[in-house]
């Protein structure tokens, strides 16, 4: 079928940008088969190639990890303090901005939510299927297996992975969080989801389970209910079970002192946490747990300051 000059003029400003620097050199390319083998070839050149070189822009990365002074030892009236001010912004961000807290983009806060929803789903179903081919890559066999998420949201990763399971429990902590899951699992059909409310004052037992998933959660949490939250998922977990978890294990500057941190008036919003990854390591081990991954992952954002870690984990 060929392309016409206007496409391969049109092509060179897209991939080249800049226009043929002659008729001769358009004419080779008008017997390319059809506008995407015309992209090939362009894509394919030298000059393609140095030009992506030069705009290609690598994240910056932190040269050297200083030590931190945080606390991640508290006792249950401590960690329970610290949940009630979680709930407390959740259930908040759950009112005002329930996709937005879920992924921070302009593009899905509540007034720009009507043209990005379709992407905000797309981002959750690629994620379900992120997590699938991982378990798949560690030999996880699915039939008759149940799944635990922690942190659910508003379900947009809950009904991608239910497929795959015979059950799946979703927890959040934010009722209103929660009730827009069930909305959407109900929109797609999906019946083998089971919801569940946070308490604000414990850190109550989850189902047993063969999976447990949670990423861009943990987070949000203050390091001694992290610790616990990790500890809570691989005691969950059934023997051979795999727990896929994310978590931040070093902000540039960052502390925690929990007496000063439950003293203060919180703003309602999101804060960011991490968790020494050596204490992580050592909640694993304390669990039974075999480390089966641990990979940077940049899901917190901002890599010139914060180190995230996603860690793939099997019960012994």
């Amino acid at each position: 079928m060929g392309v016409s000059a206007d496409a391969v003029t049109s092509g060179y400003r897209f991939f080249l940008g800049r226009d043929p620097e002659s008729k001769e050199v358009v004419a080779t390319h008008l017997g390319a088969k059809d506008e995407m083998h015309l992209a090939r070839a362009l894509m394919s050149s030298a000059e393609f190639a140095a030009r992506k070189r030069h705009f290609l822009v690598r994240p910056a990365e932190i040269r050297e990890l200083a030590h931190l002074e945080i606390e991640s030892d508290a006792t249950l009236a401590e960690i329970n303090a610290c949940l009630e001010k979680i709930k407390a912004a959740w259930s908040h961000l759950g009112v005002v901005a329930p996709h937005f807290s879920v992924l921070t983009d302009k593009k899905f806060l509540p007034d720009n939510l009507p043209e990005a929803i379709d992407a905000f789903w797309e981002s959750g179903r690629l994620e379900a299927e992120r997590t699938l081919r991982t378990l798949a890559r560690h030999g996880f066999t699915f039939s008759g297996k149940t799944c635990v998420e922690y942190g659910c949201g508003v379900g947009r990763i809950t009904t991608g992975l239910s497929r795959r399971f015979l059950r799946l429990d979703a927890y959040d902590i934010s009722a209103t969080h929660l009730d827009l899951a069930r909305e959407r699992a109900r929109e797609l059909g999906v019946g083998n989801v089971r919801f569940h409310e946070c308490s604000a004052n414990m850190l109550g037992d989850l189902e047993p389970c063969d999976v447990f998933y949670s990423r861009i959660v943990f987070q949000h949490n203050p390091p001694p209910v992290i610790a616990e939250l990790i500890r809570n998922a691989l005691r969950a977990l059934r023997p051979g079970g795999i727990a896929i978890f994310q978590v931040p294990s070093y902000i540039s500057g960052y502390s925690f002192k929990l007496r000063e941190w439950l003293a203060k008036d919180h703003p309602l919003d999101m804060q960011m946490h991490c968790l020494p990854q050596h204490r992580i390591f050592a909640l694993i081990a304390e669990q039974r747990g075999a480390v089966l991954e641990v990979r940077e992952d940049g899901a917190a954002g901002a890599r010139d300051r914060i180190v995230s870690n996603n860690f793939v984990v099997r019960k012994v």
